[in-house]
């Protein structure tokens, strides 16, 4: 079953050579999505938006009535982000790729730590949560089948029951929200992960999935994070 998600909020438009800045909305959520990832999503008022952006609170509330709108829109941009995070990995020929692929993810999920590191707050809300269990569920299925392909190109092995693809996903997906949470308390305010950050989730995936890889790419997997992340 396929996701239904929202159109992707551009990080701003072009028109030929020329750059066209950002209109309002879009920066709202821009600035918005900077300030949560700084602060908490839960320390942010509209007003602190506002401020950064130098409009007025009103003009804010046209575009976004309520907090929980914006922090819905702020989740679309997310959607749109995993879904070419997550992409079917039918190009990973290599251990390079897989290690591309999956920096790539963490990289992402980083972008967007504001909102799995305030789940506890964010599934209060009645329609984020349904909106979070509806993206939970479409993950859980991609990377349940990104491994099946893994497996189909020689890379993996398929877990033996009771163990299942499936679990494996969820496990993952457990592990990587749980980086999230240790990172954010080791550097809150860090724009991006740095290499040992990186190499921390790296080592932990690895750690978890190395029992149903291939012993020669598992080998070589390990060897591909860490020349990515010394260049």
């Amino acid at each position: 079953m396929t996701m239904r998600l929202h159109k992707a909020t551009p990080t701003a438009r072009t028109s030929g050579a020329r750059r066209v800045p950002l209109d309002t909305r879009d920066r709202i959520i821009q600035r918005s999505i900077l300030l949560f990832n700084r602060k908490g999503l839960r320390n942010v008022a509209i007003d602190h938006i506002a401020k950064a952006l130098k409009i007025s609170p009103g003009n804010l509330t046209y575009h976004f009535p309520r907090k929980e709108q914006l922090i819905a829109a702020t989740l679309a941009v997310m959607k749109e982000r995993m879904v070419t995070a997550l992409e079917q990995p039918t190009t990973v020929r290599s251990a390079s790729d897989g290690a591309a692929y999956l920096l790539r993810l963490y990289r992402t999920l980083w972008d967007f730590r504001f909102f799995f590191n305030a789940l506890t707050y964010v599934l209060t809300i009645p329609p984020l949560k349904r909106e979070y269990t509806e993206f939970r569920d479409w993950a859980m299925r991609t990377i349940e089948s990104d491994l099946h392909v893994l497996c189909e190109l020689g890379h993996f092995k398929l877990p033996v029951a009771p163990n299942s693809a499936t679990l494996l996903a969820e496990n993952m997906w457990s592990l990587w929200l749980n980086w999230l949470r240790v990172q954010q308390i080791r550097t809150p305010t860090a724009a991006t992960p740095d290499n040992e950050a990186l190499h921390d989730c790296a080592l932990h995936v690895w750690s978890l999935c190395q029992p149903w890889m291939k012993l020669k790419y598992a080998r070589e997997l390990l060897q591909a994070f860490d020349e990515i992340l010394r260049r």
